[in-house]
């Protein structure tokens, strides 16, 4: 049967007792209203038959069948049939040529007499506008925008919105409108032409140039809005938030140059100190200022003044206010690495959050936060917090501190116990250039104390835990390799069990010392043995144990017991279900045998230490926040008495302050020299925190591949033009100078990738550094894979007010043919004309 009205269908669905049950009524009704469809053409049946299609897809049933009645229930001329109808479209259209059909509607209702028919237009048109409707409909939206009524020029202004996200050509037609609408008295309005105003700096050439006056008049209502103290628009004490975050979110992307950068900072620093955070409200608006500061080149002093309003958000009691400021000072930390360390302290709390997310992100943050100076309290933090971390974070954790300890340990003892502690909770989780550095460092390295000390942990850590598979790999080669180092001598005082040696380790925090328990043989060939046997280890610890075993048959030679027992262990795996452990147990039995006595010890005798090529580490691996990162934007301004990097006035070289391994990437126009690359010019100003970035010393390892190299000068030929910058590895790359007439302060350059190899090129990355006296914006790339025979552009602008010669220095990384191509160098072969 079919219901009548609407309240007659959810009454019928709220009464069904199974799943089962709704779905029967939902198709009894679903072919009802086909059959009134195709029967009855009463614009009531269908003003009813839409609402009940509503109200089925709302439960997840199909209804595409009712999509062309909604299109004809929005052609009605009757209110109340055309806003069940645009509900409809809105809803149900799937289709973007399904979407066409309306525009016939939407065009005539946008011109109709009554605001509430051109409001329901306006309302659809911002839902579902496709990109061919949002070309027909645009010159109607721009001339709403001029209605008369507010509610009109609000709702035209989101629909610009929609219309500008689906054709970027569009964005100049609304250009002119958003000075005069973010003026309006009605604070809607203004909403709605902030939020436009975003959408088209980021699509509109022309907008972006007409920025600067964007973000005066942005700044003017900002400022306005934070000496209102009228009750009208006024949320818990804060006159109108909602608007403050929307400008704000303007200014973000509209004060790029240091010149509306530097008007914005007066209006900034008022929102940041007058603003009261005892409320969310509050705590929302002094988020999206300090995030603001951050993305825009924003004075130094403003700067940190950011970084402490998120630090500030760390303690606050509201979970969501520390989550947001975790994420937000973990891609701060890539160019304000200095003052993000002062809330260390308040990081390291968050690892023992409650809350997962903010662990995760906790986690993060101490990672990016590492450096030499600070990594023996953020390693100890975060080894005790891996054994609670959550399961999907084991693998990072443990990759990523096992890469700290190797980048920042300050001896070989340090580096020796801290992995040993990663090694026993990394699972089976740690990389393999990681594991097998350990053991190499260990025999390249390590003096005969420090592998006794290593060996004997060692021992008494895989007694204790054996299911852990990187540290079963890691202790069987020590044990095997340096097994007359491990058992007591003869006046040490020994345990016979393992057990005994784990029991005496205990739960405290390993420390590598000469009071570490020292096994005798039998105890050691005991563990091997069971290691060799047990089930819950993998096959190939099965095989090192059994090499380690044969190992010690030469090491424990003066033992015969000893050596008896290792024999009867390997022949019992002669006939294991393996064929690798079977083969390894048949090989060494045979060398066991007595005729082999004399070439035993030259077989089993100490390996020298294992060679293979170190790969370094990729420089986010602290830091995948600044990985995510599309462009890095050095937004920095001059110190007081800078000197230029590349000048000729170069100051002298010092030993630079340590920073995290991202403020490597910040240091690309040092100008020491490559066999001096630990000093770097001393900034002149200790307020400039950028400038001391920029002349940081890189922790990580040198990264393969880079060498600096000086591209030949071109001769002058003006703009417009293409220069050669790299031809390397079928990878080409231009940069094309324009200029703007109304802005001879500033030059724009196009780079062009080129693929002209025989494999795809993918990851790329572009990062560009100018002097001091000139400033560069990066814009995102517009991909980072590059096909055989296609290209990629990415824009640049340089802010060059003392006209000096432009000189770049650039660094580019890319994989080509499965392997990763790092370059960096020098250009200043532009004409002097480009200035």
């Amino acid at each position: 049967m079919s219901f009548f009205r609407l309240k007659d269908l959810i009454r019928a669905v709220r009464v069904c007792k199974t799943a089962a049950d709704e779905r029967n009524v939902i198709r009894r009704e679903s072919a009802a209203i086909r059959t009134s469809f195709r029967t009855v053409e009463s614009q009531d049946a269908r003003y009813v038959n839409v609402q009940k299609l509503v109200y089925i897809f709302l439960l997840g049933f199909p209804v595409q069948f009712g999509q062309l009645e909604c299109v004809k229930l929005a052609a009605s001329s009757r209110f109340s049939d055309k806003r069940v109808g645009y509900l409809g479209v809105g809803l149900l259209l799937e289709e973007l040529e399904l979407v066409t059909l309306v525009t016939n509607s939407l065009k005539t209702d946008l011109n109709n007499a009554d605001d509430y028919i051109v409001g329901l237009a306006l309302g659809a048109l911002a839902g579902v506008a496709s990109p061919d409707v949002a070309r027909d409909l645009a010159d109607e939206v721009v001339r709403l925008l001029d209605a008369p009524r507010a509610y009109i020029r609000k709702k035209a202004a989101l629909a610009a919105v929609r219309l500008v996200r689906q054709t970027a050509e569009l964005a100049d037609s609304f250009a002119r409108h958003i000075r005069v609408l973010l003026r309006d008295r009605h604070h809607g309005v203004q909403l709605a032409a902030a939020a436009l105003a975003v959408e088209v700096v980021q699509r509109s050439a022309d907008a972006q140039a007409e920025a600067g006056a964007l973000a005066a008049e942005v700044s003017r209502q900002l400022r306005a809005l934070a000496t209102d103290t009228s009750p009208e628009h006024s949320v818990g004490g804060i006159s109108d938030p909602f608007l403050q975050v929307t400008l704000l979110r303007v200014l973000r992307v509209a004060a790029q140059t240091p010149e509306a950068a530097d008007a914005a900072n007066d209006v900034l620093t008022q929102v940041a100190t007058q603003t009261d955070a005892e409320r969310n409200i509050g705590t929302a608006v002094l988020y999206e200022c300090a995030v603001t500061v951050l993305a825009i080149p924003s004075s130094a002093a403003l700067r940190v003044l950011a970084i402490n309003l998120l630090g500030r958000l760390l303690a606050d009691a509201d979970g969501n206010a520390r989550s947001v400021a975790l994420a937000a000072l973990a891609a701060a930390v890539v160019s304000e690495a200095a003052a993000v360390q002062r809330h260390r302290t308040t990081v390291m709390r968050c690892l023992r959050d409650a809350d997962a997310t903010i662990r995760r992100r906790a986690v993060d943050l101490a990672f990016a936060l590492a450096n030499a100076e600070n990594a023996t309290p953020v390693v100890e933090e975060l080894l005790r917090a891996l054994p609670h971390a959550d399961v999907e974070l084991h693998p990072s954790i443990v990759r990523r501190l096992a890469a700290a300890v190797t980048l920042f340990a300050p001896s070989l003892s340090w580096y020796a116990e801290r992995m040993l502690r990663v090694l026993a909770l990394a699972g089976s989780h740690m990389a393999d250039r990681d594991l097998f550095r350990f053991p190499r460092r260990m025999a390249a390295d390590a003096d005969a104390p420090l592998q006794r000390r290593a060996t004997r942990a060692s021992f008494a850590l895989l007694a204790r835990d054996r299911s852990q598979t990187a540290l079963a790999v890691a202790a069987t080669w020590m044990i095997g390799e340096y097994g007359d180092l491990l058992v007591a001598a003869a006046n040490e005082p020994s345990v016979a069990e393992p057990a005994e040696a784990a029991a005496a380790l205990g739960e405290d925090v390993l420390v590598l010392t000469d009071d570490l328990p020292a096994p005798t043989p039998a105890a050691v060939v005991r563990l091997l043995t069971e290691m060799a046997a047990a089930t819950d280890v993998p096959s190939s610890v099965h095989s090192m144990s059994l090499t380690a075993l044969t190992k010690l048959a030469g090491r424990f030679a003066a033992h015969p017991a000893v050596v008896t027992s290792i024999k009867h262990a390997l022949s019992k795996h002669t006939r294991a279900a393996d064929a690798e452990e079977q083969a390894r147990a048949v090989e060494y039995s045979c060398l066991m045998r007595s005729d082999l006595d004399s070439v035993r010890p030259a077989v089993v005798e100490r390996m020298p230490a294992p060679e293979y090529k170190e790969i370094p580490y990729d420089e986010y691996v602290l830091n995948p926040t600044a990985m995510r990162m599309k462009a890095l934007v050095l937004a920095t301004r001059p110190a007081a008495r800078s000197a230029d990097l590349i000048g000729e006035e170069a100051q002298p070289a010092a030993a630079a302050p340590s920073q995290s391994v991202v403020s490597d990437l910040l240091s690309l126009m040092d100008e020491a020299p490559p066999a001096l690359a630990s000093a770097s010019p001393q900034p002149a100003s200790g307020s400039d925190a950028l400038a001391d970035l920029l002349s940081a010393t890189s922790l990580s390892p040198p990264l393969s591949g880079a060498a600096t190299t000086t591209a030949a000068p071109l001769s002058p030929v003006g703009l417009d033009k293409e220069y050669d910058i790299l031809r390397k590895h079928g990878l080409h790359i231009t940069l094309k100078p324009s200029k703007h007439p109304d802005q001879p302060d500033v030059v724009d350059l196009l780079a062009t990738f080129r693929n002209e190899g025989e494999s795809a090129v993918s990851d790329l990355n572009f990062l560009v550094a100018v002097p001091r006296s000139q400033k560069i914006h990066i814009h995102p790339p517009s991909g980072q894979h590059i096909s055989v025979g296609s290209e990629i552009t990415q824009r640049l602008r340089v802010s060059n007010p003392s006209h000096a010669a432009i000189r770049l220095r650039m660094k580019i990384s890319y994989t080509s043919d499965s392997q990763r191509h790092e370059e960096m160098l020098d250009y200043s072969g532009f004409p002097s004309s480009i200035v």
